[in-house]
């Protein structure tokens, strides 16, 4: 390994592939990789995470392991040893900054004790836009009350020894545009964004949070390109602006906001060139892109396109993540999260059960790959508490979803009665426009339905007998839906 090829390896964060240390992330890590981005299909229980981040970090000192738990819809250790909390768009509904800094204190116990380094939150975009893919994952659409959380989500996690990252940067607050799929674009002048678009990026600065994680937004009246390659982003905003001297990450350079522009090894040069310190390549990143990447950055020192002494900089931010002293000898309190769910629940009319036994019709969004393998619903913690549960779940892509839905619940209330309990399970609904019809349709036929909101509000059930809003699909939020079906305080 000689230094050029280190300094290479040290900005890559790929992803590890499997539930042990793979074959070919043995030679990269004695290389010098920076660490690895866990993601949901590497974890398989709380033993089998302790044991994999145990040999991992066991490979080389200062082998930075990174997550994205973010608590609410995106986690990856809720159902593997983690603690559950809701989101952060329930956490701006409550708008208790204190309990918002607790919560995420128990997210960073929870990694504390899988082994994890590093979390890729909180996200601190600001959702100003109702069609915002990211919006059950921020605080809201008030810059002043996600600047508020941003601080507080920061202070806690960190406080239990584990980096934050505010994402992400710039913001994706005014676009509809999920950057999974393509390239978001923000309208925007330099003196707009300066004056409080930012805003809760300042407030994420000023609380310490140790990185920042670019998106692949593009600026119109700044650049041309998207964010995370973009000197006049990355280094002009964020850095002169902002005076952000902590590790700037890349979202992944696998999705199509960045792909659809540059492929990795490009966007991996073009990045580091801009300002960032880290790249994070992508969930189905492996062996062959981090060989790609580092490949690329060692010729482009060589041909004088990146300066080494980018480089440099870049693995001395790297090196001070992780560092912080870590929480020991408590664990996480999952009645922190029971509580903040119940406490954020709202209800109209009279959504209880009239017996043990309901249909449930699960309309399913668009999966984000975000999200990951998270599950979302009621039906299994209704099934725990002793209800018998009969389920549909369609999406906007099912076959006849709509006959589906209408001859599914016509059987069951032939079967059971017309009183029998049918509970419509929506998430976000206002977001996809099939949803619309077969929610006015079942309004017209079956007005005695409960609906159970997991989203962010947007569409108005009180023509129903009864409405609950959990505001996120996390499992405690999923509970204290069932406790008010169930009639229970």
């Amino acid at each position: 390994m000689n230094e050029l090829s280190r300094l290479a390896h040290g900005v890559l964060f790929p992803a590890l592939g499997r539930q042990t240390v793979p074959r070919w992330a043995r030679p990269r890590v004695a290389e010098g990789l920076g660490g690895f981005v866990l993601f949901g299909k590497d974890i398989a229980s709380a033993a089998q995470i302790r044991e994999l981040t145990g040999d991992l970090h066991g490979l080389r000192e200062h082998l930075l392991l990174a997550i994205d738990e973010e608590g609410g819809d995106v986690n990856r250790l809720e159902n593997h040893g983690g603690t559950s909390v809701p989101g952060n768009h329930a956490l701006g509904r409550l708008d208790d900054t204190a309990r918002t800094r607790e919560a995420a204190y128990q997210i960073g116990l929870s990694l504390v004790a899988a082994g994890v380094d590093w979390d890729l939150a909180p996200a601190v975009d600001t959702a100003v836009n109702p069609l915002s893919p990211n919006g059950i994952r921020t605080f809201g659409g008030d810059r002043a009350l996600v600047s508020a959380h941003a601080a507080a989500w920061v202070e806690g996690l960190q406080s239990a020894g584990v980096s934050a990252c505010a994402k992400h940067f710039p913001g994706h607050g005014l676009s509809s545009t999920d950057a999974h799929l393509g390239t978001p674009t923000v309208d925007l002048s330099r003196e707009e964004l300066l004056a409080h678009y930012l805003d809760p990026f300042r407030a994420a600065i000023g609380a310490g949070v140790d990185s920042i994680m670019v998106s692949h937004v593009r600026l119109t009246r700044l650049d041309d390109v998207p964010a995370t390659i973009s000197p006049a982003v990355l280094t002009g905003l964020l850095r002169e602006e902002l005076g952000f001297a902590g590790v700037v990450i890349t979202d992944a350079l696998e999705m199509h906001g960045i792909s659809d522009v540059a492929s990795l090894p490009e966007a991996a040069v073009r990045a580091v060139l801009a300002g960032a310190d880290a790249l994070c390549l992508g969930a189905w990143a492996f062996g062959a892109d981090v060989d790609a990447a580092a490949g690329a950055l060692v010729a482009a020192v060589e041909d004088g396109t990146l300066p080494v002494a980018r480089l440099r900089e870049a693995n001395d931010r790297i090196a001070a993540l992780g560092t912080r002293p870590r929480a020991t000898g408590a664990a996480p309190d999952d009645t922190v999260g029971a509580r903040l769910a119940h406490d954020v629940l709202e209800t109209s009319g009279d959504p209880v059960l009239r017996g043990r036994r309901a249909l449930v019709v699960r309309l399913d969004p668009t999966h984000s790959p975000a999200q990951g393998g998270a599950s979302w619903g009621v039906e299994e913690p209704l099934r725990a508490a002793g209800v018998e549960v009969e389920a549909l779940a369609v999406a906007g892509d099912t076959y006849n979803a709509e006959g589906m839905i209408r001859a599914e619940i016509g059987l069951y209330l032939d079967e059971f009665g017309q009183d029998a309990d049918v509970v419509l399970l929506v998430r976000s609904s206002h977001r996809f426009p099939w949803q619309r019809p077969v929610l006015d349709e079942l309004l017209s036929r079956h007005p005695g339905c409960v609906v159970v909101d997991m989203g962010v509000p947007g569409d108005d059930f009180g023509g129903f007998r009864g409405w609950i809003r959990t505001f996120g699909a996390s499992r405690v939020c999923a509970r204290a839906a069932v406790d008010a079906l169930l009639g229970v305080k």
